[in-house]
């Protein structure tokens, strides 16, 4: 068994996945291996991954036989990860050349109270040309990190990160996107994988189930890149799924904060049932009180949601 495993979901990234390959590859920690786990792309993904896996024997590439999705994919590429550790890695993005030794380190600088199972090291925005400029001026100007919310902090307790969770408000991700984390293989299996119910908040949701429960370690130096461009999935969202982001993916986080038994220490904090409740009260009501027939689909969509997870029924009869 290897000590750390990158994992690398793809689907069409043919773009910048070279430069993602190298990245990994030229890791100054050495006992790794590269898993791809491709999920039936139509362009030179799968092309430009077999000739990375024909270079480096320590890539494992896998091709699914049938799509299963974005959030399906992650999880994929966990599944067949193989480490004591997993370092995700985005087809957009790019490790800086100590990353992965970077964070082994930090993960052996633990205190009382934190065990290290939640890596996350600070990233660099790379803003290419032809983002929209709304989206442009959000990763420039807008972004709430670790450091803003835990200032001159390293080690983060469990009930302090739920304070901050409620704090900062429910769907602000401060963590940061995957490729930032590192996490026990052990770990994802004790606290099961990315909730397929969710879109776009489903790295903040995952953050938050371990986060919650494990606490996590912070790295304030920029270890990895984050690509945003007009193709990728973040654009995307953010100028198609606005209804999905700002409302039903907030319903599902919601319903999982005061309900789901991963979320017990979340629970535990004062307060926390009376203001998630009431929160949860708001979005339903307020998806349920769009009355225009502009907005059916959203209504449907509130339906199906609710078909899902009867308990919701609860906020909206209130």
């Amino acid at each position: 068994m290897v000590e750390v495993s990158i994992s690398i979901p793809t689907y069409n990234g043919a773009l910048y996945l070279e430069e993602c390959l190298e990245s990994a590859i030229r890791q100054s920690f050495s006992d790794i291996e590269i898993v791809i786990v491709d999920d039936c792309s139509t362009d030179e993904t799968f092309e430009i991954a077999g000739k990375f896996a024909r270079r480096d024997n320590r890539i494992n590439l896998f091709q699914n036989k049938t799509r299963l999705g974005l959030v399906e994919n992650w999880n994929k590429a966990i599944q067949c990860s193989t480490g004591t550790w997993i370092k995700f890695l985005f087809q957009d993005d790019y490790l800086n050349k100590d990353c992965v030794k970077e964070m082994l380190n930090a993960a052996e600088k633990t205190e009382t109270g934190v065990v290290a199972k939640l890596i996350v090291g600070e990233r660099n925005f790379v803003i290419e040309k032809g983002v929209a400029e709304h989206l442009k001026d959000f990763y420039e100007n807008s972004v709430t990190t670790l450091h803003d919310v835990f200032p001159g902090r390293s080690k983060i307790l469990p009930d302090e990160f739920s304070k901050a969770i409620l704090k900062t408000g429910v769907g602000l991700n401060f963590v940061g996107e995957p490729s930032s984390v590192m996490i026990k293989r052990d770990t994802c299996f004790h606290y099961s994988f990315f909730n397929p119910n969710l879109i776009h908040l489903c790295d903040l949701e995952y953050w938050t189930r371990i986060g919650t429960n494990e606490g996590l370690v912070y790295i304030p130096e920029q270890l990895s890149g984050f690509r945003v461009h007009a193709l990728s999935a973040s654009a995307h969202n953010h100028a198609n799924n606005h209804f999905q982001l700002d409302r039903l993916d907030k319903i599902v986080l919601l319903h999982d904060y005061l309900y789901h038994p991963s979320y017990e220490n979340l629970r535990k904090t004062p307060n926390a049932e009376i203001a998630l409740s009431n929160h949860l009260k708001d979005e339903c009501m307020s998806v349920a009180g769009l009355e225009n027939v502009a907005y059916n689909d959203e209504a449907a969509s509130l339906k199906a949601l609710t078909g899902k997870f009867p308990i919701l029924k609860k906020y909206l009869d209130e």
